[in-house]
């Protein structure tokens, strides 16, 4: 293969280095000490409570979002157009750490990512996909547009630069690069695990050094975080605000991203809204899912109308409440409460209204 074949920053790469190899060579020498191999955890990190590390590795990036979406791969991922792009994703919203490790020399890659598949199987977390190399796409170097990219938060290039051990630890032209994806659905936690062995570093890192440990990069999202912290309304509540005015919000029926299957998780706020309609007979309501903008319209209406039907089929079904009594409607990212600008407008945009008749 000639570097035709390669991607526009490889191929401007190669040439660079060719001409300059002596030079690059020397400030290499030079920027060694610079940037040694850590021997403990960069200062300000420290792992979060419940994961564990590979034995003896050193923390080198730590990146924490309260509420974050990830698509997590499973499947190959294609560099095309400078952007990776995902075949198939497992789509998860909810508290996000992102970690990113160096592991004692001498430790494959492989063994690193079967001791987090052994230990995070024994928490009670099941496999959902695995890839190597070139099965998992474009995943030979650590930059934007390829397999990491899909995985880590879009400053993390611009905290980690060229003069950092987490940008040491990762390189082009990367050996032996790993994936696992493991979901929990007793503690509703996903967690991905990356693994390679890092290749040509910037002159800034001792790349000798470096290329005798393992980089591992590992995404956790805590999709209950956020839920738990949602107030259940009560029968109650909800009478009053219909009184008040003609409609309420209920935020704690949940769904997964593009999905009109109600979450086992909405089981309380179902469970108050099958109470209020127990004690006023009479009450008629439209049950109106709501979305954000993310997405295209006439795709939003008619999931948020599957939603709303969603939660019309469980109250008939479980509660005993006659359907005659409630109308399923959707509209989508209508009617907003909230700006649409950031991920805090949108959570509170994705809700379900109910509304008098």
């Amino acid at each position: 293969m000639t570097d035709l074949y390669l991607p526009t920053h490889a191929r401007l790469l190669l040439p660079i280095r060719m001409a300059f190899g002596a030079l690059l060579l020397t400030a290499g020498a030079l920027a060694q000490a610079n940037n040694p191999v850590p021997t403990k955890d960069l200062k300000g990190l420290t792992d979060p409570d419940g994961l564990k590390r590979y034995a003896g590795s050193v923390l080198t990036y730590r990146d924490d979002a309260a509420y974050d979406e990830m698509k997590f791969p499973v499947g190959k991922v294609v560099y095309k157009d400078e952007q990776a792009s995902i075949a198939r994703s497992h789509d998860r919203a909810g508290q996000r750490t992102t970690l990113q490790y160096l592991t004692p020399p001498g430790k494959s890659a492989l063994e690193v990512l079967r001791n987090y598949q052994q230990d995070l199987k024994a928490a009670g977390y099941k496999p959902m996909y695995e890839c190597t190399a070139e099965a998992c796409g474009s995943a030979d170097w650590i930059t934007k547009g390829y397999f990491v990219s899909t995985l880590v938060p879009g400053a993390y290039w611009n905290h980690v630069g060229d003069n950092s051990p987490a940008a040491c630890g990762g390189g082009a032209f990367i050996g032996d690069f790993r994936y696992a994806l493991l979901d929990n659905v007793a503690t509703g936690s996903t967690i991905a695990v990356l693994t390679w062995r890092p290749g040509d570093t910037s002159v800034y890192c001792d790349e000798a050094e470096y290329k005798k440990r393992t980089s591992v990069i590992v995404v956790k999202v805590d999709t209950k975080v956020r839920e738990q912290a949602m107030e259940t309304l009560s029968a109650n509540e909800m009478g009053k605000s219909l009184d008040a005015s003609g409609k309420v919000a209920v935020y704690g029926i949940l769904f997964d991203t593009n999905k009109a299957d109600i979450k086992p998780e909405s089981k309380a706020s179902l469970e108050q809204i099958g109470t209020l309609l127990k004690q006023q007979a009479r009450l008629k309501l439209h049950v109106v899912g709501h979305t954000d903008n993310v997405g295209n319209l006439p795709a939003n209406i008619d999931l948020s109308k599957r939603r709303a039907e969603a939660v019309v089929a469980a109250l008939a079904s479980t509660y005993g409440i006659t359907r005659d009594r409630l109308t399923a409607n959707g509209v989508a990212s209508l009617a907003p409460v909230a700006s649409n600008g950031d991920e805090a407008g949108r959570a509170k945009n994705r809700r379900v209204e109910l509304v008098l008749q």
